[in-house]
């Protein structure tokens, strides 16, 4: 029996440094990309940590450090149009392909199926836009490294957030706590990311805030007319954004909706738009005759709780400064600092704050069919379980 205790002990000890072998060791800056070393010039803008430059060409050639090998490679496209990519590796002085993949996601991790000491990605049309990659060995792959997943058919909340870094301003610990602590599926709707860059700012934030569904990316144009002006110039090109509000949420059938203060927070108009577009979405959403041909794509959805920033009756005021052990004991709103810092491009002017006028804490529940809250400490009062 002692001896048994002895094993397990030892066992038990020799787990987390096993598990820690397995993780996979980040070599970007050791390898050779197109026959040139590390010097932080193109094509070495793709490893600088520096979203606004980028790489732009025909092929991408990787060349491990002698004694290692390529196992994974995380890529960040500039490109809004995805072009899917053709990763190679050389056998007898040949380039063989060996894995297809995309397009699909803004940030894509590929695995490769066999270890190799030479990597070629090309595109499957068009040029290779990257702005910045990432090299790994065999293991998992760190926290850092983004791995997207698909929105599942029901999502446990949608928000609704317009601009990147919007999504941590004006609501303040709702990812972390929701997405990251808790471990709900939540799908945020961007409205308008204005750069490429800006776009990969917004993955890097929810990434940090514990969100891995993909978000919807609207890619509306970014501007401060009146809200009329807004919805109509968000309508060219047959963007139909009233329709598509409908369809999102029939689509994923979210149980809490979150939305834009109606003034717009510091009365940014595109926010009020957002806000109103989706307030009129939850409410046509459960109507049959609204958009027949979301209604019978997905069916009609009533969504049971719809919430928005600073909305003054049924107000509740969440609490971010509790410890979130998904976040090593950091609190919400830590984190949300933590996800705006992704935003290097708008740090001069924004922070996210504890309070304040634009408090990120203040949510009025708008409309339930579930019923008012009582306790009112947590936006998924009322809802039953999964």
């Amino acid at each position: 029996m002692k001896r048994l205790l002895l094993l397990a002990l030892l066992l038990a000890l020799l787990l987390p440094c096993a598990a820690l072998a397995d993780t996979a060791e980040d070599i970007t800056t050791q390898c050779v990309i197109n026959n040139r070393t590390y010097n932080r010039h193109a094509p070495d803008d793709i490893r600088d940590g520096d979203y606004v430059t980028y790489f732009t060409g025909s092929a991408l050639t990787i060349t491990a450090p002698e004694g290692a090998l390529i196992g994974s490679v995380e890529l960040k496209f500039r490109t809004i149009d995805m072009p899917g990519v053709i990763l190679k590796t050389q056998v007898n002085d040949k380039w063989v392909e060996i894995l297809r993949d995309g397009p699909h996601f803004a940030t894509q991790y590929i695995v490769l199926p066999e270890p190799v000491s030479t990597l070629r990605i090309t595109p499957q049309k068009g040029k290779l836009e990257l702005c910045e990659v990432t090299v790994l060995t065999p293991g998992d792959a760190p926290d850092y490294v983004q791995i997207w997943r698909d929105a599942p058919e029901k999502v446990d909340m949608m928000l609704f957030s317009t601009h990147p870094d919007d999504e941590v301003l004006w609501f303040g610990g709702l990812l972390p706590l929701y997405a990251g602590e808790q471990g709900k599926d939540v799908l945020v709707i961007n409205a308008v990311y204005a750069h490429y860059y800006r776009r990969q700012e917004l993955l890097a934030s929810l990434w940090t805030c514990g969100v891995d569904i993909y978000p919807v990316m609207l890619g509306y144009p970014n501007q401060q007319d009146s809200v009329d002006e807004i919805i109509r110039e968000w309508e060219v090109k047959n963007r139909q954004p009233k329709d598509k509000m409908v369809a999102l949420i029939r689509q994923y059938e979210p149980d809490v909706v979150v939305l834009h203060d109606v003034d717009g927070e510091y009365g940014h108009t595109a926010h009020i738009a957002f806000s109103w577009l989706g307030q009129q979405g939850v409410e046509r959403a459960a109507d049959p005759a609204e958009h027949p041909a979301s209604a019978e794509a997905w069916g009609v959805w009533d969504v049971p709780k719809t919430y928005i920033h600073l909305y003054q009756e049924n107000q509740l005021r969440m609490d971010w400064h509790q410890p979130l052990a998904a976040f090593d004991g950091k609190t919400g709103l830590e984190v949300a600092a933590e996800g705006f810092a992704c935003h290097a491009t708008q740090q001069e002017r924004w922070k996210v704050e504890d309070g304040g006028e634009w408090d990120n804490a203040l949510f009025g529940l708008w409309r339930t069919g579930v019923g008012p809250d009582t306790l009112k400490n947590d936006l998924f009062e009322n809802i039953p379980v999964q």
